[in-house]
Order: structure tokens, then C-alpha cells, then sequence
């Protein structure tokens, strides 16, 4: 039996070696060059892949099934290896115990849901010992259905539960109506919803409909019991380039109506309590629509709290105004950010205000105190992470809700007292069979050649050697001023347990509003300049050498390729770097073998 594998064992070595080269001297499929002419501005532009583009042409699927081969045949060498890591990834977020439902506190009762085999289930019960549990609403009845929950609501008395149902894929759908006190589903139906709110005296449902184009454009104002046909128009969008949203704030006082374009705002508001039987309510415009103003409300006692980027405050401010005079001349600052600092969120309680912003990239949360307008920084447990807020619909409370990921732990979820100023993580998810101790995460700069410090975030194993050994997977982004966040991505766990660096490159483009206009339009060849600095300096500084550097990212250009559809981690290398250089140039990819 021995001699039998020892005479096959070579024979195995060299299928393996002629299907690796058999791979190499593949060609990939060329597409077909059809020039096609357009006109803009009196710009001629011949565009030879517009054929593409429809999704009919039998053509366009061939070309599709020959690129769909090619990306098969070349892979074919690392099959084994792309099984192995998503079984591994997949034991990564095996959790032992059941995660206990997140709670949100609204008139003080417990709101929250729990998966099932079929669908999410939502309960509600009165904040008290021994309270029973109730079943609020079960989505598994539209298992199957190509239907989804898009939203779910309760009437201010939580009397009614209104729940917005659409069709996968689309952006508007059909909302419904549940009599608690009788635990019935009411038999009106409004169509052609793409969001909305309660009013605040229980008695109407105001919603957004879009035009032909899906965009959200009328504001409708819809009386419990009666039919959609008797709706009334409260408002009409005529700028094609605006989008509508409305929200009621968070002391349900008022009803706001948020007009934007990509670069600018318009605020309307109303009373929340208005009784629409007699007459559409009083629109009140905060400021008209100006080039580059952008602007949004909430309310607090006799003030509107207005977050915005008027009289130059890029990274935004945060304003306020006593009504009835809201116009921005009136507006009186109440938080400044410093140059690298932005604010993304902010959150109004009876008491307190909670800023959610970025400093260099990096999360913080300032909270201001309405009682003695001092501002005190949220101490987070980690340094390297992103924040997002929690479901925070209570606004009687001093607790404030949110959840926080890192790259080396999954998801968990912290209460906040702004009173006390005491931290708890409430509910967190265990990685199995990872130990975060054993990692390090920390951040160096790249210094360019026009002296611009590009920040990069590093994720390996503890006890890293500079030798240059190292193979890096560098990821990016570079667009929008939205940062490459150091969150968690399960794919990376297999190539820092097999001793891979992961490079976050933070470069131009990103990291607040100087940093995106210093990387798009025509200074967009910065965000590719300093993704070569970063490069650059993980080779020179012996993090790595440029035939162990691979690179993914969106807006970088792809300069590389990362994760298949299915899910399986491959990744190519190949990057050939020029020192000091100006350009990047891809060679040859090939599997880079990460066992």
C-alpha cells in the first residue's frame, strides 16, 4: 500500500503543477468593440462598450458565461483552499449561547424582536416585574412572499401599530394598520408608500409617495379609518433634483419636512398636533434652498436645533433658534468642531444632546448638557472601532443606546448614562475560536511627497517582524469623505491567523470635508497618490515588499480582487511598484497562497 502512494505521489505533483500552468496560458475573454457617438455639451464622446449595457442581447450573456469560465478555470488551483476559508469563517461566527433581544423603552413599555426559523417576530410588554410578554407583530406570515418589512411604527399611545410592507427590490410598498386594543389587523391599506410618520394626537399618518422616477416628492396626510382616496396633499416637490423626507422630532412637538439635493437643504415644519379635518396645516419654511446650505432639524422646549454647514462650517455645527424666528440669520452657534473633526449625528434628549462624530477618522461622542452647556467626551473602551447609534426612541431618559465594532471583535452594544456618566456593554457577539489578545491594532502615518500624512490603520499578529516578509492585504476606499472604516470584516481573520497584515489606507477623499474636497473632481489623483505613498511606506518601512502587497479597493480603482460572489476570500497579487514612483501598474495576478 506504501509503494502504491509513493508511486502515484508524483504523478498527483505534476497534475497539480500542469493545472496551475494550464491556468496561467488562459487568455481572457476580449469584448467586442462597437463605437457608439454621443453628444454632450457639444463634446463629441464614442463609448465602444455601450452594447453592454443591454441586458437582452444574447451577445452581452455570452460574454458574461466567457468571463464567468475564465474567472472559473483561473481559480481552479485555489478551490481547496477557497473551501477551507469560508468553512473557517463560518466557525468564526459560530456563537455557543443565544444573544438576548435589544430592548428599546418607549411609555414605559419594552419593545423588541428575536429571529425565528421563519422570520422576526416582534414583542412588546410593560416595563415591570413579571409583566407577559405579547406578540406585537409576526413577519413569518410573509415568508416566502417576496415581501419584506421596511418599517414598523407605533402610535405615539401605542394604541396602533402601523407596519410599511414592500416588494424585494422596490423602494415603495403598502402600509398597514393594527388595533392593539383588539389585536386586529384593520382593513384599510394605503399603496405607494415610501415612508412615514405618526402624528403626535394618534389620529393620522402622514407619508411620503414618489413620481415615476422613484423619487419621494408629495407628502400626504392620511386620518385613521378612512380611505386613501380622502388624503390630503400637505406638500409638493416641484425641484426635480430634491428628495423628500419626513420625520417627527424627537419630543413629538413638531412634524419635519426635508427637502435635499446633493448639495443643498430645505426645512419645513408643523404642528404635530394638528387636526388635518381642519385644514392642511401651516407650513413653516426654516430657510430657503441655497447653493451649498445644508441643513436639519429637531426640537427642544422653545428652540429649534438646526445641524448644519452655514457660514462655512464644513465639518458642520450645531445651531439653534427660538421660533417663530428661524431663519439663518437668527441662527446662534451652540457646537463649533475643530478642522479635523465632523460631526455625522446628533441625538436630542430631555436633558442632554449626544454628538455622534469623527476626529481624524476615529469615533467620538460628546454629550451636552442643556442644564449647564458643558460638553463632556464619551470615554469609549476602544480606540480603533466604529459607532453607529441604537433604536433611541425614548426621550424622557438619561440612557443612551449604541453599538460599537473593532476590527478584531464582532458587534456589541453599549448603554450609556449621561448623568452618571457610567459606560455598560450590554450585549456583546464572541468570535469563536479567536483570541483578540493575541493581535494588535494601532496607527502610522505615510508622509507624501507634497507632505500630506496619510494615516493608515494596521491589524497582525503580536510580535511582527519588520523584515519585509510580510504579505499585506491594503484596503481603501477614497470617496464621498467617507472614511474605510476599522470595523469588523470576518474575511480578515484568516489571513492575520496566517500572520497577513491588514493595511487601512485613510487617504484623500475621506476623513471630513477638506480631505473629500482634496480627492475628488480634479484633485481626484490625490486619492491615488496616497494610496502609493501608503504602499510605499509599508515596503520601505519592512512591514512588507511589493510581491507580497495586495490591494482592494472601490474607488482606488481595483486594484485587486478580493471576495467572489459566493462569498469564498481570494486574493491576487501582482502589484508592481516603481520607487519613487508615480503610478501604480498591476503585473501579472496570480493565487497568492496564504496557508
Amino acid at each position: 500500500m506504501n509503494r502504491h502512494i509513493a508511486r502515484l505521489h508524483p504523478l498527483l505533483v505534476a497534475k497539480k503543477i500542469n493545472s496551475l500552468f494550464s491556468s496561467r496560458n488562459l487568455r481572457p475573454p476580449v469584448a467586442k468593440r462597437i463605437p457608439f457617438e454621443e453628444n454632450y455639451f457639444g463634446i463629441k464622446r464614442v463609448d465602444e462598450y455601450r452594447w453592454l449595457e443591454d441586458s437582452k442581447d444574447p451577445d452581452v450573456n455570452a460574454y458574461i458565461d466567457a468571463e464567468n469560465r475564465y474567472a472559473k478555470q483561473m481559480m481552479k488551483p485555489a478551490k481547496v483552499l477557497q473551501k477551507r476559508l469560508v468553512t473557517e469563517m463560518r466557525q468564526k461566527l459560530i456563537t455557543t449561547r443565544l444573544m438576548p433581544p435589544l430592548k428599546t423603552v418607549v411609555n414605559g413599555y419594552e419593545f423588541y424582536s428575536r429571529n425565528l426559523k421563519n422570520g422576526r417576530v416582534y414583542y412588546w410588554r410593560k416595563k415591570e416585574p413579571g409583566a407577559t410578554e405579547t406578540v406585537l407583530f409576526d413577519s413569518r406570515y410573509i415568508a416566502n412572499t417576496g415581501k419584506r418589512v421596511r418599517s414598523i411604527l407605533l402610535s405615539p399611545d401605542t394604541n396602533m401599530l402601523s407596519y410599511l410592507l414592500e416588494e424585494d427590490g422596490m423602494e415603495i410598498g403598502s402600509l398597514y394598520f393594527k388595533d392593539l386594543t383588539t389585536n386586529k389587523i384593520l382593513q384599510e391599506e394605503l399603496h405607494g408608500v415610501f415612508n412615514f410618520v405618526w402624528s403626535a394626537n394618534n389620529k393620522y399618518v402622514y407619508y411620503t409617495m414618489t413620481d415615476e422616477q422613484l423619487r419621494p416628492c408629495r407628502v400626504y396626510a392620511h386620518k385613521i379609518g378612512s380611505g386613501q382616496s380622502d388624503d390630503v396633499l400637505i406638500y409638493n416637490e416641484t425641484n426635480e433634483s430634491a428628495l423628500l423626507d419626513i420625520t417627527l422630532t424627537k419630543d413629538k412637538k413638531l412634524i419635519t419636512i426635508h427637502s435635499s439635493t446633493l448639495t443643498s437643504s430645505e426645512v419645513h415644519v408643523f404642528d404635530a398636533y394638528h387636526n388635518v379635518s381642519d385644514g392642511p396645516p401651516a407650513l413653516q419654511l426654516i430657510e430657503p434652498r441655497k447653493p451649498d446650505l445644508e441643513y436639519y432639524v429637531d426640537h427642544h422646549d422653545d428652540y429649534l436645533y438646526i445641524l448644519t454647514n452655514a457660514n462655512g462650517a464644513k465639518n458642520f455645527k450645531l445651531a439653534r433658534a427660538r421660533q417663530p424666528h428661524t431663519s439663518e440669520r437668527f441662527w446662534e452657534d451652540v457646537i463649533l468642531m475643530n478642522k479635523n473633526e465632523k460631526i455625522q449625528a446628533i441625538d436630542i434628549f430631555r436633558k442632554f444632546i449626544i454628538i455622534y462624530a469623527k476626529r481624524e477618522g476615529l469615533p467620538v461622542i460628546l454629550c451636552y448638557d442643556f442644564r449647564t452647556c458643558e460638553i463632556h467626551k464619551v470615554e469609549l473602551p476602544m480606540t480603533y472601532c466604529t459607532i453607529s447609534p441604537g433604536n433611541n426612541l425614548d426621550h424622557d431618559t438619561d440612557i443612551v443606546q449604541f453599538h460599537c465594532t473593532t476590527p478584531l471583535t464582532h458587534e456589541s452594544t453599549l448603554e450609556y448614562n449621561m448623568e452618571t456618566r457610567v459606560l455598560n456593554i450590554i450585549r456583546s457577539h464572541s468570535i469563536h475560536r479567536f483570541d483578540p489578545t493575541w493581535y494588535d491594532c494601532y496607527r502610522v502615518y505615510a508622509k507624501g511627497i507634497d507632505g500630506t500624512e496619510i494615516p493608515i490603520t494596521l491589524i497582525h499578529k503580536k510580535g511582527l517582524k519588520l523584515d519585509g516578509r510580510n504579505p499585506v492585504l491594503l484596503r481603501t476606499y477614497g470617496a464621498y469623505g467617507l472614511p474605510t472604516e476599522p470595523d469588523f470584516h470576518v474575511e480578515h481573520l484568516p489571513l492575520v491567523e496566517r500572520n497577513w497584515i491588514i493595511a487601512l489606507a485613510h487617504v484623500r477623499g475621506e476623513l471630513g470635508h477638506e480631505w473629500y474636497e482634496d480627492g475628488r473632481a480634479m484633485k481626484k489623483k490625490n486619492t491615488f497618490i496616497d494610496i502609493i505613498t501608503a504602499v510605499e511606506y509599508l515596503i520601505l518601512s519592512g512591514y512588507s515588499s511589493k510581491s507580497r502587497m495586495t490591494a482592494i479597493g472601490t474607488s482606488a480603482g481595483g486594484l485587486a480582487l478580493g471576495i467572489l460572489d459566493n462569498g469564498s476570500l481570494i486574493v491576487l497579487s501582482g502589484v508592481a511598484l516603481t520607487m519613487p514612483s508615480s503610478y501604480v501598474m498591476l503585473g501579472n495576478l496570480t493565487v497568492l497562497d496564504i496557508r
